[in-house]
């Protein structure tokens, strides 16, 4: 019960800073999808070391849940400078 509440959050997540990344135009969407693009190039890190020492991240997924968690305050405090601009 705990992994699905554990999977809803990330999802939630990630989804937040998705349809930020969609909705929002020109700087904003790049600034939104930063810490995606960050969590993408991180995943492609793990499966290069993996591919080199498959014991290497043993604990991806929490890696990329991390990278994650990084990213919710970022995109809120991009809403909250967005809110405060009025653009």
């Amino acid at each position: 019960m705990e992994l699905m509440i554990a999977a809803l959050v990330l999802l939630l997540i990630i989804g937040l800073q998705l349809w930020a990344a969609i909705a929002w135009h020109g700087a904003w969407r790049w600034l939104a999808a930063a810490p995606m693009l960050l969590m993408a190039a991180h995943f492609l890190f793990i499966m290069f070391q993996i591919s080199i020492d498959p014991t290497s991240h043993n604990l991806w997924p929490f890696e990329l849940a991390i990278i994650a968690l990084i990213g919710l305050p970022v995109v809120g405090v991009l809403w909250l400078t967005r809110l405060v601009a009025k653009i």
